[in-house]
C-alpha cells in the first residue's frame, strides 16, 4: 500500500507539473498577444532623407546604411534568435523569440535555456508601458526569476534603445533625442515612463553600428553595471541591413563577464503575430 501511495503522489506531481507548464506557457502567449495589440501604425510610413537630416551624421550614416531610407516605417517587428547564455554557471544553447511594438514601445522575449538533457529553463523578458517583469521557470514550472519594476524598468529601457539596432526606423521616435559626440560616436537617449537613459553608439566610417554601451541596472548585483554589446557580422533581411551576430558582455570591476552570444535567425517587419512553429 506504501508502494502505491508513493506511487500516486508522483504521477499526481508529474500532471500537476504538466498542467503548470501548460498554463505558464499559455500565459506567456497572451502576454504576447496583448503586447502586439498595443501597437500603433504610424500616419507617414515611409523615410525619407528629409526626416532624418536633423540627426547628428553618424546616425543619418547609419540609417542610410541599414537602408531604412526609402523604406517603410514598421509597426510591429518580430525575430528568432539563437546563440548560448551564460548564467554563472557556465554556457547553455538557447532559442528565442522577441517581438516588439515601436509605438508604444514595448518587447516581450520569450526563451528557452537547456542546461542538461531533460532539463530546461523557460521563460520572458518584458517590457510594456514602461514597465519592465522577468519570469523565468525551470522546467516551466518552478520559478528561478520573478521580478518586475524598479531598477528593471531601467534596464528593459536600455535594453529597448539597443535593440533598435534591429528596427532602426525607430531611431526617429519621439521617445528618442541623439547628439553627437564625434565623427564615430553618438549618444542616445531615452524618455519613456518617467524613466531617462543614455546609451552610446560606436559606428564605423561608412555607418554600420560596431558597438553599444551604457551604465545600466544589472539585476544579479542590484545595481547599475557597465554594459557592452559588440556586433560582428550584419545580414539583410526583407531588404533591411541589421546585425546579425554579437555579444553582450558586463564590465564589472573583477573584469568583463561576456553573458551571451547571439545570433539573429529571422527577423520580419510588420508580421503583428505569434510564431506558431
Amino acid at each position: 500500500m506504501v508502494t502505491t501511495a508513493v506511487g500516486s503522489v508522483a504521477v499526481a506531481a508529474i500532471v500537476i507539473g504538466a498542467v503548470g507548464a501548460v498554463a505558464f506557457n499559455r500565459r506567456i502567449v497572451s502576454e504576447i498577444d496583448a503586447l502586439l495589440a498595443d501597437a500603433h501604425t504610424p500616419p507617414v510610413r515611409t523615410i525619407t532623407d528629409q526626416d532624418i537630416q536633423y540627426l547628428p551624421f553618424v546616425v543619418q550614416q547609419w540609417l542610410r546604411y541599414s537602408h531604412v531610407v526609402g523604406a517603410q516605417r514598421p509597426t510591429t517587428v518580430r525575430l528568432r534568435q539563437k546563440g548560448e547564455f551564460d548564467l554563472g554557471r557556465g554556457w547553455m544553447p538557447f532559442d528565442a523569440e522577441q517581438y516588439f511594438t515601436i509605438d508604444p514601445p514595448g518587447f516581450v522575449w520569450s526563451a528557452s535555456f537547456r542546461m542538461a538533457p531533460g532539463l530546461s529553463v523557460r521563460g520572458r523578458d518584458a517590457y510594456r508601458a514602461g514597465v519592465a517583469s522577468i519570469d523565468m521557470r525551470l522546467l516551466s514550472v518552478i520559478p528561478v526569476a520573478r521580478k518586475t519594476g524598479r531598477g528593471l524598468n531601467q534596464g528593459d529601457l536600455l535594453r529597448f534603445l539597443g535593440e533598435m539596432q534591429w528596427f532602426a526606423t525607430a531611431a526617429l521616435s519621439d521617445y528618442v533625442t541623439w547628439e553627437g559626440v564625434d565623427a564615430t560616436t553618438a549618444r542616445g537617449t531615452m524618455r519613456y515612463g518617467g524613466i531617462a537613459a543614455s546609451m552610446m553608439f560606436t559606428f564605423r566610417s561608412d555607418g554600420r553600428l560596431l558597438e553599444e554601451s551604457a551604465v545600466r541596472y544589472n539585476d544579479a548585483r542590484g545595481r547599475n553595471e557597465r554594459w557592452v554589446n559588440r556586433n560582428d557580422a550584419d545580414r539583410d533581411f526583407g531588404g533591411i541591413r541589421v546585425p546579425a551576430t554579437g555579444e553582450a558582455r558586463w564590465e564589472y570591476d573583477t573584469g568583463p563577464f561576456p553573458y551571451i552570444h547571439w545570433t539573429i535567425t529571422s527577423l520580419e517587419q510588420d508580421r503583428a503575430t505569434r510564431y506558431e512553429d
